[in-house]
């Protein structure tokens, strides 16, 4: 859950309080006066494609402060999953990893104008590390899910199919894979044997000290997120360690790996589903209504992101990219640090594509080097932060069949919790248990608590 600035309903009020919203805790990004006249001058929904992607990627604009600053603010979740999903081989082709995040990170600057982030799946990243999906496994996964809300957004079912899975179900499954992730990052930082390895990359108990004392003291902090002062720990190893690395002009394309019939029913059922009512939820329809909220004068509709996400995963995961959709959190994020456009995220996906190009398959033995106990810290506060999604339940039956489905996600496996979290939610709703209801309802009540007790001068935001 991230706390910002309450934003404005009035387009104009907006842009011209985006240079002194406290941000970055306490100074002020200031907005350019161009900025301002060109957001108010330029009428969103009538300017054309091209139009938009000279003005996105303008030198000039992509290189404002405020720009650069907020295109960090969504590091704190792509990071960790990067280098956790490469260092236990779950994701072999970490330039593939980076430079498709970079390419989609221009695109959806290009396309929505926004920060609009592009984050890995975390239920699919979840799944990986914990359920050990192989890669061809996994690549099978972000089709599927490409394939699906193509369908979707094409049919303009995507609505629909969000309100039959109840907000209990979801949690479940965060709450299961959270706790998952965190039992995986304590067995990463166990694996410790001396106090400072310095023959290799200082991995050690004094590193992962360090990195527990930095993930309880920063926890929550919004000046920094705690994941990317980890991050800069880890790379203090990764340092030390000197991995070769090998400058140049490299392919950043994955071969396409061999399946087998078991690998897309696997991937169906261990990853994809579980996976689809929480983009449905977290990653579509409150990132809609998060985008309109900031952004009124930037309308963004859930069949835009479901087709975007579509384009994302049907088209390049064959390719070595990783399963990834829009997240609220990481455009709240985003929008805390400073960023106002889609320039933002222009910047960043230039700078991802670049250093994949750049380094190319040298990105693994890199990846490699980073500390074990610190990558365990890492996944622990990864998995803390998806199962607090989770606080949002006030019901006993809610609670009931979220404990139900985070159970069985952890005893047997992720495609299961969500069948059996399903099978309770549909047992107490025909026995009328009260408290069971659907997103919408969930929503609604959500945002009733978080008001009363969030103070006036703050927004709620639900994380991804």
């Amino acid at each position: 859950m991230l706390v910002g600035p309450k934003p404005t309903m009035s387009s104009i009020d907006q842009v011209e309080d985006a240079g002194s919203a406290p941000l970055l805790g306490g100074r002020a990004c200031c907005t350019h006066a161009e900025e301002v006249e060109e957001m108010l001058r330029v009428p969103y929904e009538d300017e054309g494609a091209l139009a938009r992607a000279r003005r996105v990627l303008s030198c000039r604009r992509m290189l404002r402060h405020n720009e650069v600053a907020g295109s960090l603010g969504d590091l704190g979740t792509f990071l960790p999953d990067v280098v956790s999903l490469t260092n236990v081989g779950a994701h072999p082709h970490p330039e593939s990893f980076v430079f498709f995040a970079g390419v989609w990170s221009v695109f959806a600057g290009c396309a929505y104008d926004l920060p609009m982030p592009v984050q890995p799946m975390h239920t699919v990243t979840a799944v990986s590390l914990t359920e050990g999906l192989s890669y061809a496994q996994l690549v099978a996964a972000g089709i599927w899910l490409g394939g699906i809300f193509a369908l979707l957004g094409a049919t303009g079912l995507i609505g629909l199919v969000q309100r039959l899975i109840p907000l209990p179900v979801v949690r479940s499954l965060q709450l299961g894979l959270g706790l998952k992730l965190v039992g995986t990052g304590i067995g990463l930082a166990r694996r410790a044997s001396t106090w400072a390895d310095t023959a290799t990359n200082l991995d050690g108990y004094v590193l992962g000290s360090l990195a527990v004392c930095i993930a309880l003291l920063g926890y929550g902090g919004r000046r920094v997120p705690t994941s990317i002062l980890l991050f800069g720990l880890g790379c203090v190893g990764v340092l030390w360690a000197r991995p070769p690395l090998a400058f140049g002009l490299h392919n950043p394309f994955a071969p396409v790996p061999t399946f087998e019939a078991a690998d897309w029913w696997t991937a169906l059922y261990k990853a994809a589903l579980p996976q689809l009512p929480v983009t449905l939820l977290n990653a579509v329809v409150a990132t809609a209504r998060l985008a309109r909220d900031l952004y009124p004068s930037k309308p963004v509709s859930v069949r835009k992101i479901s087709l975007s996400i579509a384009l994302m995963d049907g088209s390049s995961c064959w390719f070595g990219h990783f399963p990834s959709c829009h997240g609220c959190g990481g455009l709240a994020g985003q929008h805390l640090f400073g960023a106002r456009t889609g320039s933002s995220m222009a910047f960043i996906g230039v700078a991802k594509a670049l250093l994949a190009l750049a380094l190319g398959p040298s990105l693994l033995p890199a990846f490699e080097a980073f500390p074990s106990t610190v990558l365990g810290v890492l996944l622990a506060v990864s998995g803390i932060e998806l199962a607090a999604c989770c606080r949002d339940l006030s019901e006993k039956a809610d609670f009931a069949v979220m404990l139900v489905g985070a159970g069985i996600v952890i005893k047997v496996g992720t495609g299961i919790g969500f069948v059996g979290a399903c099978l309770t939610a549909a047992a107490f709703k025909l026995t009328g248990a009260e408290g069971l209801k659907l997103p919408q309802d969930q929503g609604q009540r959500a945002r009733g608590s978080s008001s009363s007790s969030a103070g006036d001068d703050e927004v709620v935001v639900p994380c991804h």
